[in-house]
């Protein structure tokens, strides 16, 4: 650590030797006014008085700058100064996520309420299930989808709701068994971003072709998978549509139990 106490003997003592050589040299001028034109060494004597006032700023900046009660209290306000801002930066951080999560759950609320929409008056759980499917195509653009619902009796998936499919014959599953099933099993959404070949084909006035991912979403009621979800999309998913389609699993799954159980 730098000892400032030697540089402020030295600040003083260079001070002594300016107001010393200053005494002389006004004494030699005095001596020189007597046998000269005072009014030349008139200005020697300004340029003097410049150099002494030069010499006592440079001293007072060299004294404080080693006062270390001065650097200390410099150093709390600089401190101080840059805790406030941080803090500042840290709440105006704050709000944007407050608000962008807000933002956030504002638009899957209303995404999973849209997907939900029309749904009054359905009997049967085919025709709800296609209903949640169509819905899903038109709010998110996904292309094709199923719904299987579990039959409680015999433990199997069965397809119960199918959204645009073409030539795939969905069959019946157990948990654990293929990628859906897997997913019934493990209760966690699973996103598939290199769909296995005729896995799905979408067919249209342009031709057929192949839909690059594929989310499968588990259906849960009272922590048991009751449904599973299967949707192809051409478009890559991203954060939003995972926590959407949570969101809406999450409702369906009493919804889809109070089918079952009727």
């Amino acid at each position: 650590m730098i000892d400032m106490k030697k540089y402020r003997k030295f600040s003083i003592t260079a001070l002594i030797i300016l107001v010393v050589g200053l005494l002389l040299t006004f004494a030699a001028l005095l001596n020189s006014l007597r046998n000269s034109n005072a009014q030349k060494e008139g200005w020697v004597v300004f340029f003097v008085l410049i150099l002494f006032a030069t010499g006592i700023f440079l001293f007072f900046i060299a004294f404080r700058s080693t006062d270390e009660a001065e650097l200390e209290n410099v150093k709390k306000l600089a401190f101080e100064a840059g805790k406030k801002e941080t803090l500042q930066e840290m709440e105006s951080r704050k709000q944007e996520e407050t608000s962008e999560e807000k933002n956030e759950s504002e638009a899957i609320d209303h995404t999973v309420a849209s997907v939900l929409t029309g749904m009054q008056g359905i009997r049967a759980i085919n025709s709800f299930c296609n209903k949640v499917l169509s819905n899903l195509g038109r709010e998110m653009g996904f292309v094709q989808g199923i719904i299987y619902v579990k039959d409680a009796k015999d433990n199997l998936f069965s397809p119960t709701g199918e959204y645009a499919l073409t030539d795939r014959k969905p069959g019946t599953f157990e948990p654990g068994e293929g990628l859906a099933g897997q997913v019934a099993e493990s209760k966690t959404r699973m996103v598939l971003y290199d769909v296995p070949e005729n896995y799905f084909t979408v067919s249209s006035g342009l031709g057929n072709s192949q839909p690059r991912f594929l989310l499968i979403v588990p259906v849960l009621n009272n922590d048991e998978s009751i449904a599973v979800i299967e949707l192809a999309a051409f478009k890559k998913p991203d954060a939003l549509t995972g926590k959407i389609l949570d969101k809406l699993a999450s409702e369906l799954g009493p919804r889809i139990h109070k089918f079952a159980v009727a």
